[in-house]
């Protein structure tokens, strides 16, 4: 059974290639399309591709995109934290896709979500021990000038 944001994407996808193919300038080149299959090491994740939920794990079939570079994961694009997204190597992936070719692309979920939780906590952690020095560096300054 297709899930609903899956049949959305793909209904959407389809509805802009005819946009794009009824173009009245004909000498325009029609992008063509590739396709991502995504898979991944845990049950019901969510799963994006460029920032837009196609579906959640287990995908029963490869997604339509356009020939190109494309970013594919498990994290939601809402993520703010620089410092925690850049430490999410697994979490989000960067593939070409070739015109008319399947890429499959594996996503390791159990790992990155512990290491996502570690990384917050080393983040605030990082953060405390930097205000601690702060307070520690006025606190000297303040007793050696007066």
């Amino acid at each position: 059974m297709i899930s609903r944001s899956t049949l959305f994407s793909v209904i959407l996808l389809l509805f802009v290639s005819i946009v794009w193919s009824s173009t009245p300038d004909s000498t325009e080149k029609i992008p063509e399309t590739g396709y991502i299959f995504p898979t991944c090491d845990s049950l019901g994740i969510n799963i994006f591709v460029d920032g837009v939920q196609v579906g959640k794990s287990p995908l029963l079939y490869p997604i339509p995109v356009l020939a190109g570079f494309h970013e594919i994961g498990y994290a939601p694009p809402q993520i703010k934290n620089d410092y925690v997204k850049a430490r999410l190597h697994e979490a989000i992936k960067r593939v070409y896709v070739p015109i008319g070719d399947t890429v499959n692309v594996v996503l390791h979920f159990d790992h990155e979500y512990t290491q996502f939780r570690v990384l917050r906590t080393e983040h605030k952690i990082t953060q405390y021990i930097g205000m601690m020095m702060a307070l520690s560096a006025v606190y000297l300054f303040w007793r050696v000038s007066g």
